[in-house]
């Protein structure tokens, strides 16, 4: 898809949920594909994210709601308040999402009637939250398919950019469990691949992905990262002490398919030890 199209779509994919999930239902998905059912979710859910305990599973509709439900009991999900592409606090305490209108970034506490905080107006969707760094990743959006992240502090409330290539997308940033790596997907290239920097970042960039890739996530001790490429999941190894050639091993599809998958948010999340996935089934 030439770059400008491809642009265009991913905009429009990154706002919108996708409308032809009436109930999906949740599921969980080891390495191996066995699949054990959780439950349907509520109609037009999209992006779910699981707690740090793997308890809980915040997740929005296309109507723009946030809810929390526990996965014990999926069909008692309770509602946040309006708003999108909601993450957790590394202690679960709070939630950071996007205004309903896609274009703010707010902060709230996941228990109490503490009102939601506004964070800055200038924010597309939160992506990650490092605990060792205390510093939260997020996407902005300019010129229709210009896609950058950002990145606040919650300590001092700083906004700062940290990849923002011009004319591009930048997107699906993740860091690492120890705060010294960044992943994220990019498509100057030409085609979306996933990428891994040091952070801070040096000038060093080594793609992970050999044919496409989008929405890396990293595993729970930084030495796998996985990525989703045409309805699969796919792991490369990650090896910090290696060379830059070689720091990211050759990716490997993993026998998990046929989740629903769109373009511009990730639809997945991995359970906190990484030994499964969860997904989204029509």
């Amino acid at each position: 898809m030439p770059r400008i199209l491809c642009a265009l779509f991913l905009a429009s994919a990154a706002i919108a949920p996708q409308q032809d999930l009436p109930s999906p239902e949740l599921a969980w998905v080891d390495r191996t594909g066995a699949t054990t059912r959780i439950g349907r979710l509520p109609a037009g859910s999209f992006a779910p994210r699981l707690s740090p305990d793997g308890r809980r599973v915040a997740f929005d509709t296309f109507d723009g709601t946030v809810w929390i439900a526990d996965l014990a009991s999926i069909g008692t999900a309770r509602r946040v308040g309006p708003g999108r592409f909601p993450i957790w606090s590394p202690d679960g305490a709070q939630l950071l999402f996007s205004g309903a209108d896609g274009i703010r970034l707010f902060s709230q506490a996941t228990e109490g009637l503490v009102p939601a905080e506004l964070i800055t107006d200038a924010a597309r969707a939160p992506e990650s939250w490092s605990a060792r760094l205390a510093l939260v990743s997020y996407l902005t959006l300019k010129d229709g398919g210009d896609y950058d992240i950002w990145t606040f502090s919650p300590r001092d409330k700083t906004l700062r950019p940290l990849v923002a290539t011009p004319a591009s997308a930048e997107l699906s940033s993740q860091f690492s469990p120890d705060g010294r790596w960044l992943a994220y997907q990019a498509n100057d290239s030409g085609t979306h691949e996933v990428y891994v920097e040091p952070f801070p970042r040096t000038g060093v960039r080594i793609r992970v992905s050999t044919a496409g890739g989008q929405h890396p996530v990293w595993g729970p001790d930084g030495r796998e990262i996985f990525f989703d490429r045409d309805q699969t999941i796919n792991a490369a190894s990650f090896n910090a002490a290696a060379s830059p050639q070689t720091v990211a091993g050759k990716p490997v599809t993993l026998p998990v398919s046929g989740f629903v998958q769109g373009t511009g948010r990730r639809l997945w999340d991995l359970a906190p030890d990484g030994a499964r996935f969860l997904v989204l089934f029509r």
